[in-house]
């Protein structure tokens, strides 16, 4: 008698605003490239402080449930224009869940082969670049993490995927090799070519003598890095070594084009106390497209 894994969802956190909404259609076509099924997530709480008297907890219970109903609404418009976009979705659901909304997805997050959220939510300062629950999610999830960027706005319709190579930093660390791995597999799916790229930095005043030893030295660990699957079936890797004073915004320019850009929770130069590095995190704040965070399940 044989038994049937389930496959483990795509996730992606819903709570209206357009950042989320892209969010959604993007964790739509990610599903559907995997055959998986789609989970939209919305978290939402009530602030309530001290002991109330029994007259204001069923104000905050009334309260409860229409914020309920009036998510479950709006995740029903969703779920329809998802089902009516992609016919090829495997399964779609959705539901609303009291918490926070970074908590309700870290914890969604255990079970999903994928976690998708917007660079900015309901709760966002226009100011801000990335929403709190975003940041976090990208920062604390037990598996990888896709952030749907650049911000979409009220009035703006959220833009298709795009259809351009994937990009995934790499260097020296395990996190880096986990990330090309990652992308791999996700080029196989798309059918489309890799540029791996690896920036180091060089100092403003630094001898072209030693920026050529530093390239020879970077070009040896980006070669390492993409050899195992330079002669593999279905796999174009184009290699890249950048020499940058500032290393961040030298990938943050590498995106410009890209269909998707992959780096690793923490990179060379981290700390271990830090979940993003500098340059994950300086993706996730600025790319030009969607920004895939991989962190190994825990």
């Amino acid at each position: 008698m044989s038994s049937t894994t389930p496959v483990p969802p795509v996730v992606a956190g819903v709570d209206g605003s357009p950042s989320s909404l892209a969010a959604a259609r993007y964790a739509a076509h990610l599903a559907e490239l995997r055959d998986a099924p789609l989970s939209l997530v919305y978290g939402f709480e009530i602030p309530v402080y001290g002991y109330l008297p029994v007259a204001v907890a069923d104000r905050y219970y009334l309260d409860d449930q229409a914020m309920r109903a009036d998510a479950e609404t709006m995740l029903a418009a969703v779920v329809k224009q998802l089902t009516d976009d992609h016919p090829g979705l495997a399964d779609i659901s959705a539901r609303a869940v009291t918490g926070g909304g970074a908590a309700v997805l870290l914890e969604e997050s255990r079970h999903a082969q994928l976690t998708v959220v917007g660079c900015r939510g309901l709760g966002g300062f226009t100011e801000l670049l990335l929403g709190s629950v975003s940041a976090q999610v990208s920062a604390h999830a037990h598996g990888p993490v896709v952030v749907v960027r650049p911000p979409v706005t009220d009035g703006e319709t959220p833009a298709e995927p795009v259809d351009g190579p994937i990009v995934v930093g790499v260097d020296s660390s395990p996190g880096a090799q986990i990330a090309l791995k990652w992308a791999v597999d996700e080029a196989r799916r798309r059918n489309t070519s890799i540029i791996a790229v690896y920036a180091f930095p060089i100092g403003r005043d630094e001898p072209y003598f030693e920026v050529r030893q530093d390239e020879a030295v970077a070009e040896q660990i980006l070669f390492d890095a993409v050899s195992p699957w330079l002669h593999q079936p279905g796999v174009t890797i184009e290699t890249r070594t950048v020499a940058a004073q500032h290393v961040e915004k030298a990938m943050i320019d590498q995106t410009i084009g890209a269909g998707l850009t992959v780096v690793g929770g923490r990179g060379g130069g981290g700390f271990t106390g830090l979940l993003l590095g500098s340059v994950s995190r300086a993706l996730v704040h600025h790319a030009h497209g969607p920004v895939a965070v991989i962190h190994p399940a825990r």
